[in-house]
C-alpha cells in the first residue's frame, strides 16, 4: 500500500493558478496557424457537391446542343499535297485561283539550297 506522505496532503490543498486570457489568446492563434491550411490549399481543395439525378439532367440538355454545333463545323479545305516518287519532300500545291500555261511548258525553279 502506500505509504503516509506529507507532501501529498500539501498537493491535495494547492490550487493551481488561472490561466490570463493573454495565454488563451496566444494558444488559439498558435492552433490556428498550424492548422488553418492557406487561401490557396482551400480553393484548390474545395468540393461542390452535385445530386446525380441533377447532373444527368444537365447531361441530357447539354450533350444534344454538343453534338448540333460539332455536327455543322465544316472542316476547312486542306491544300493538295503532292509527293513526287523518291524525292522524299513534300509540295503543296494552292489549287485556288489555278490558271494552267498557255503554252502547256512547265519551269521548274530550284533555290540553292537543297541538291541530288
Amino acid at each position: 500500500m502506500k505509504e503516509h506522505d506529507p507532501l501529498n496532503s500539501v498537493l491535495r490543498e494547492w490550487k493551481a493558478p488561472e490561466p490570463s486570457s493573454a495565454v488563451d489568446a496566444r494558444v488559439r492563434a498558435a492552433y490556428r496557424s498550424m492548422h488553418r491550411p492557406s487561401l490557396w490549399r482551400r480553393i484548390w481543395s474545395a468540393q461542390v457537391t452535385v445530386p446525380v439525378p441533377v447532373l444527368a439532367a444537365a447531361l441530357l440538355l447539354l450533350a444534344p446542343v454538343l453534338w448540333l454545333q460539332f455536327r455543322s463545323q465544316t472542316p476547312a479545305p486542306q491544300p493538295a499535297t503532292v509527293t513526287p516518287a523518291g524525292t522524299g519532300y513534300m509540295t503543296r500545291i494552292e489549287t485556288a485561283g489555278f490558271k494552267p500555261l498557255p503554252d502547256g511548258a512547265t519551269r521548274v525553279i530550284r533555290s540553292g539550297g537543297w541538291k541530288q
